[in-house]
């Protein structure tokens, strides 16, 4: 495999794992989930 194309495919797949996670935090039930999850280690 060529590096320029190797290099843009982990480009394309780290911008979609951001992108995805960054979507996650939009939604107002998977925030109090992940702080209830965060609180319930104290």
């Amino acid at each position: 495999m060529k590096p320029w194309l190797r290099q843009l495919l982990v480009a394309v797949i780290c911008g979609v794992v951001l992108l995805s996670v960054l979507s996650l935090y939009s939604r107002p039930s998977f925030l109090m989930d992940m702080a209830n999850q965060v609180w319930g280690c104290f």
